[in-house]
């Protein structure tokens, strides 16, 4: 059992690297990028836009890979290429070849994001699922929380901290990397994997639709919040970038802590509805609030914008057996990454045209979208265990949960 959750608390590590590094870093330091490199909000949501077709590659690429009876190394690869590429930016001289790589970043991380999770929960008891996300996704808010913090340390005009902060983020990343490949370097072995046989067609799946539309317009919503959210507190409160950000993780671990054992209690898309509802009006109280009101909303945001994701994972592990997971969880993230798509290239126009308050408001209206769409996802029958199918065991009717045995 310990071994399980040391594996759980490096692939949290792991998702510093993932979410907090890879993806949510550039949120902070846009501002810098912007003054050395040139181009206006427009140009910075477009390449955050090319992150996130990147990692809506990688997720489709992932319904596929995660059949592979090697998925802990094809996984090793994925952290590899992410991290490398994270470092070379802190290379670029113009923003094209920034946009190149963080479209090569986000299909690296589409596919490492799904294979660490199901990575790291594989061998978790059903009622534990909950809260073994929230670790793993706890650990993407550290890696926003680190990267305030540095992002503190130094000028916010430096024309050369940004840059040692992608290398920092990347050589980082890889030796975490390094470490969780150790881990699972034996997962999956070809006598445990079993092929299920067929696409997943999750979202043929009535039962999940409700969850589908939530996650869309969640993806749309935060991203907008997150890309433009420390432009919208430098330029209107005159708030340290990294110092907010650096809140904004801290309470993001609080967050998770809560939300997982929530989702293990209710396993219905309440807890979603709750934090997709706290992330809209703390984006509002951002946009339009006092700054005291403003850091109040930015608490509110590092609350609940990580435990989505997390909550979502969890539910879907209460539904699908461990060889299903990962496919199915990479399924339902394609919508995801539509919505992460739409979200920086409305939100950046928005921006240059309206203030950046403007797009926050517009991510906050799709945050509200989500809210309610989750609260249609309904308590499963029953929860499935943890042990794979066996050869000779028919396959259950994907309208209909069979409840499992319990685990030896």
């Amino acid at each position: 059992m310990g071994s399980m959750w040391i594996r759980v608390g490096w692939a949290a590590a792991a998702f510093a690297a993932i979410m907090g590094f890879s993806r949510l870093a550039y949120g902070v330091l846009v501002p810098a990028m912007r003054t050395s490199l040139g181009g206006g909000f427009a140009l910075y949501g477009a390449i955050g836009g090319a992150n996130m077709i990147g990692y809506l590659a990688g997720s489709l690429l992932t319904t596929r890979l995660a059949r592979r009876p090697d998925r802990a190394r094809v996984n090793a690869i994925a952290l590899f290429a992410m991290c490398a590429a994270m470092a070379c930016c802190g290379l670029v001289v113009e923003p094209v070849t920034l946009g190149v790589l963080r479209f090569v970043v986000g299909v690296a991380s589409g596919i490492a994001l799904a294979l660490t999770l199901a990575l790291a929960v594989e061998r978790i008891p059903p009622e534990r699922r909950g809260v073994a996300a929230a670790i793993v996704w706890g650990g993407g808010c550290a890696g926003i929380a680190i990267v305030g913090a540095a992002s503190g340390l130094v000028p916010a005009d430096s024309p050369v901290a940004w840059r040692a902060e992608w290398m920092g983020m990347g050589v980082t990343g890889a030796i975490v990397a390094a470490i969780f490949a150790s881990l699972t370097g034996g997962a999956f072995a070809a006598g445990e994997h079993r092929d299920d046989g067929g696409a997943i067609g999750i979202f043929d799946r009535r039962r999940y639709r409700a969850l589908a539309i939530a996650y869309f317009a969640y993806g749309f919503g935060y991203i907008d919040v997150v890309t433009f959210f420390g432009a919208a507190l430098t330029h209107a409160h005159g708030m340290r970038i990294g110092a907010t950000w650096t809140v904004l993780g801290v309470a993001g671990i609080a967050g998770v802590a809560l939300w997982g054992p929530l989702v293990d209690r209710l396993r219905s898309g309440l807890p979603v509805a709750l934090a997709c509802a706290c992330c809209s009006g703390g984006a509002l109280l951002v946009a339009h609030g006092t700054a005291a009101a403003a850091l109040a909303g930015a608490l509110a945001i590092g609350v609940s914008f990580i435990g989505v994701p997390a909550m979502i994972g969890a539910l879907l592990q209460q539904r699908e057996r461990p060889e299903r997971y990962p496919r199915a969880f990479a399924s339902i993230t394609v919508l995801l990454g539509i919505g992460q798509i739409i979200g920086p290239l409305l939100g950046g126009p928005v921006a240059d045209r309206f203030g950046t308050s403007a797009a926050i408001v517009t991510g906050a209206t799709a945050l509200a979208v989500a809210a309610i769409a989750a609260l249609f996802y309904r308590r499963p029958a029953a929860v499935l265990n943890s042990r794979p199918l066996a050869a000779d065991r028919p396959q259950p009717s994907p309208l209909r949960l069979e409840r499992s045995e319990p685990v030896s």
